[in-house]
């Protein structure tokens, strides 16, 4: 009799055990996605031998990205500009390569045009500003944006609306963070009481 009372004993220990829990699977590790060249534009599309052209891109999930013809080392990122003076017309393709192995391109032109003789240019006709571009044409609501010109024969500079004390400069740059979709007018002065005047709008969305 004891022996039996001890042998239910155990069965009903054994009963009472709970199944084992399953394990919970392993998290999924995220894809990672292709390579994007979100944007890839120069500030001047046709410009005179020589000029600096401001050239702005932008990528995603990228590890590496250059240009060709070759220029200045290239690092990845939203929102990137670079400056090179432009002697030839001349096709420049941008190169993004991405962290799984893909890759992206884009290309763009910029024409050349040759300038008229010396003796058939005043320096009153002749354009104040050498190049004028945002990095971005459009921007998300709180987000920067950088505006760039080149004005080196001016004598003053001034933007409407004012932002900063603006000057004559081969290249000048600034960030503004507009709150709604703005036209940027820049104004430059020579000696003789000539000006120019150009425009940058900015699309907030």
């Amino acid at each position: 009799m004891r022996h039996l009372a001890a042998l239910l004993l155990v069965v009903s220990l054994i009963g009472c055990r709970q199944a084992p829990l399953p394990s919970e699977p392993a998290p999924h590790a995220k894809a990672v996605e292709p390579v994007k060249i979100t944007h890839f534009y120069a500030g001047s599309m046709e410009v005179e031998s020589g000029a600096t052209v401001g050239f702005c891109y932008g990528v995603e999930n990228a590890r590496a990205v250059r240009v060709e013809p070759p220029v200045e080392k290239l690092m990845p990122g939203y929102n990137r500009c670079f400056y090179i003076p432009v002697k030839r017309t001349t096709t420049y393709r941008l190169l993004a390569e991405g962290l799984d192995g893909s890759a992206a391109t884009q290309s763009l032109t910029v024409k050349v045009k040759l300038a008229p003789p010396q003796s058939a240019v005043s320096a009153a006709n002749r354009g104040l500003f050498t190049m004028h571009f945002s990095s971005a044409p459009e921007i998300s609501a709180g987000k920067s944006v950088t505006l760039c010109y080149g004005a080196p024969e001016a004598v003053d500079v001034e933007v409407d609306p004012p932002v900063e004390k603006l000057k004559p400069a081969e290249r000048f740059c600034f960030a503004v963070k507009p709150e709604r979709t703005t036209t940027y007018t820049f104004t430059a002065h020579a000696k003789g009481g000539n000006t120019e005047s150009v425009t940058l709008p900015v699309k907030v969305r």
